[in-house]
Order: structure tokens, then C-alpha cells, then sequence
């Protein structure tokens, strides 16, 4: 959906995800529309990966003026619950991912003499919930990686900011929800004030702000979509 909107909004787009097949499927659609859009395959823990792909990107559109970290999972468990393999895991793809893609990223973006970041953390990531050790834990984690972007490299041009959503309509979401260990969706949604999980759609659309020119002066933000979740 992000993908989607920056190019309705204009943009050349790349997409990047470990199913390349599903990261083309999604760049067609935009070509179809009449957009410009290429695909890459790449594991965000894998940082050869990860550095070919954002520079095949750059390569292909003529450089980079926004870049947005969404990779994520969410397994479950308490710290004496969980493998270890999960943690780590949990960890390479929500917390190394969005360091990698800033990593590789941010030259191209000095190159054309700042730009904008954007990573998905999650209401997670300012908040615990019981058995989400690794999810919480990498999060919070995604928060600090972007509050020290912004100080690093906001003197350069670059303004890094963080989205926090609570529960979307996603797979990613269904596929927790279809985990045993966790209540059903129902029991979210009434923790909800607006009663009802957040569209993929209206997270893209916080992230088309963030990368606009209408937050120009925005920077080491988060930026909290939830629904009123964590206003009391």
C-alpha cells in the first residue's frame, strides 16, 4: 500500500522483499496503472543483499530521495517461552532490517543532498504487551535506531521518522492471530476506541506525510496510528 501511494503521488518506485515474485506482482500493478516501478529480491537481515538491491534501485531511477523500512514479524512468546532461533530472528528482520536498509540507503540519499526515512515500528514500540518479549523488545529498538538518524544525518537534509500502527488488516496479522497462544481478533478490536484494526491503506497514507513536503520540519518523530489504543 505505501508503494502504491508514493507512486500514485509521483514517485519512481523500487520494492524489495524476500519473495521476489510477490515484489513484482506488486511493481506490475503499479505499471499497469501507469506508474514506474522495479522489483529486487532481498532479506533485510542479509546486508549483501540488502546493499545490491538498494543500489540496483538507485541505479534504475537515477538515486533515492525516500526510503521506507516495512519488512516485519511477529512471533510470540515470553523470554522463558521463546526459542532462542525466534529472538534472533525477531531481532535480524524488525530491528537489523531497518538498520540495514538505512545502512545502504543513506548515501544515495546525501547524494542528491538529503531526503527522507521512514521505519515501521508499532505501538509495541512504545508500549510492552505481554508475550511479545522479542516483537516489544525489537521495536522500541526501531524508535532509537530513528532518533539518532535524525540527529546523525538531519544536519545533512535527512529527516527520519518512525510510524507505530497497532493491529492492521494484513496476513501478517491473520497468521499471528491464527497462532494458539493468542486471543482471538475480537479481543483486540475492543481494546480499540475506534473499535476496529487499522487498513494497510492509512498507514500509507501517514507515511506519504512523512515524506512529504508538508513535513518539512518533522524529524526523530513517531508517529502513533492507532486508534486511541494507547491514549489511556
Amino acid at each position: 500500500e505505501a508503494a502504491l501511494a508514493l507512486a500514485r503521488r509521483g514517485a519512481a518506485v523500487a520494492l524489495l522483499d524476500r519473495d521476489g515474485a510477490r515484489a513484482q506482482a506488486a511493481a506490475d500493478e503499479i505499471t499497469r496503472g501507469g506508474g514506474r516501478a522495479i522489483a529486487a529480491a532481498a532479506d533485510v537481515a542479509d546486508s549483501a543483499q540488502m546493499k545490491a538491491a538498494i543500489d540496483k534501485a538507485a541505479a534504475a531511477h537515477g538515486g533515492l530521495d525516500t526510503v521506507v523500512a516495512a519488512a516485519g514479524i511477529a512471533l510470540t512468546g515470553s523470554v522463558l517461552q521463546m526459542a532462542e532461533a525466534d529472538w534472533h530472528r525477531t531481532i535480524a528482520v524488525n530491528l537489523t532490517g531497518p538498520y540495514l536498509t538505512a545502512r545502504h540507503a543513506v548515501p544515495h540519499l546525501l547524494e542528491r543532498g538529503g531526503g527522507s526515512y521512514v521505519a515501521i515500528s508499532s505501538d509495541a514500540g512504545i508500549r510492552g504487551s505481554m508475550g511479545f518479549a522479542a516483537y516489544c523488545a525489537s521495536k522500541h529498538a526501531v524508535v532509537g535506531l530513528v532518533r539518532c538518524l535524525a540527529l546523525d544525518h538531519g544536519h545533512q537534509g535527512i529527516r527520519s521518522n518512525a510510524v507505530c500502527p497497532s493491529f492492521v488488516d494484513t496476513p501478517m496479522a491473520d497468521q499471528l492471530l491464527a497462532d494458539d497462544n493468542v486471543p482471538e481478533k475480537s479481543f483486540y478490536e475492543r481494546r480499540v476506541p475506534l473499535g476496529r484494526f487499522a487498513q494497510a491503506a492509512e498507514v500509507a497514507r501517514v507515511i506519504l506525510h512523512l515524506t512529504s513536503a508538508e513535513a518539512s520540519y518533522t524529524n526523530g518523530m513517531f508517529y502513533v496510528i492507532d486508534g486511541g489504543t494507547t491514549a489511556g
